[in-house]
C-alpha cells in the first residue's frame, strides 16, 4: 500500500468509493467531490491509499483558517470491502505526519452521531480523537454533529 496525493484522475473512484460506503447522502457525495475540486486547485490537502493499483481510500484535510495550528479532517473514506483492515488506520497516521510536519498540533473533525455511524466514532476514538462537543440535531432531527479532537504528541505550535 502507498500514500499519494490524490490527482484529478482519482475523483470518478472517490465519487463510487463515496456511495458505495453507504454513510454519505448524495448531496453529501457532491460537497465532498466540491472539495476534492478545490483540493486539486491548491484549497486542501489531497491524499489517496492505493492497494494493489486502485484507490482504497481518500482523505481532505486543511488549515482551519483564523487558527495558528489546528487542522480539519474534511473527509476520510475507505472502500468498504477494505474497512477494518487497517488501511484506515494508515491514513489517518499519514494525516496526522502532514499536519505534524506542517506546524499543527491539533486536529478536529465534526461526524454524524446517528447510530449507523457508530463504526466510524469507533474509528476516530480508538485512533486518540476525544469527543469534545455536541450539537443536537444538527444535521436533521436524531442526527448531533459530534465534534472531535486529537492534540498530537510534540506538535509545532504554529504554521
Amino acid at each position: 500500500m502507498i500514500v499519494r496525493a490524490l490527482t484529478a484522475a482519482d475523483r470518478e473512484a472517490v465519487r463510487d468509493m463515496l456511495a458505495d460506503c453507504g454513510a454519505f447522502t448524495e448531496v453529501e457525495v457532491q460537497l465532498a467531490l466540491c472539495m476534492v475540486d478545490d483540493g486539486l486547485n491548491g484549497d486542501y490537502t489531497l491524499r489517496a491509499l492505493e492497494s494493489e493499483s486502485r484507490l482504497a481510500a481518500f482523505a481532505c484535510v486543511g488549515h482551519a483558517q483564523l487558527t495558528v495550528s489546528a487542522w480539519y479532517i474534511y473527509w476520510i473514506c475507505v472502500l468498504p470491502a477494505l474497512q477494518g483492515t487497517g488501511v484506515g488506520r494508515m491514513l489517518q497516521a499519514h494525516i496526522e505526519d502532514i499536519v505534524h510536519e506542517a506546524g499543527g498540533d491539533r486536529i478536529v473533525l465534526e461526524a454524524s452521531g446517528r447510530r449507523d455511524n457508530a463504526r466510524a466514532l469507533r474509528f476516530y476514538q480508538d485512533a486518540g480523537f476525544a469527543e469534545v462537543g455536541r450539537i443536537p440535531d444538527f444535521y436533521r432531527p436524531g442526527d448531533d454533529c459530534v465534534i472531535y479532537s486529537k492534540i498530537l504528541a510534540g506538535g509545532g505550535g504554529s504554521r
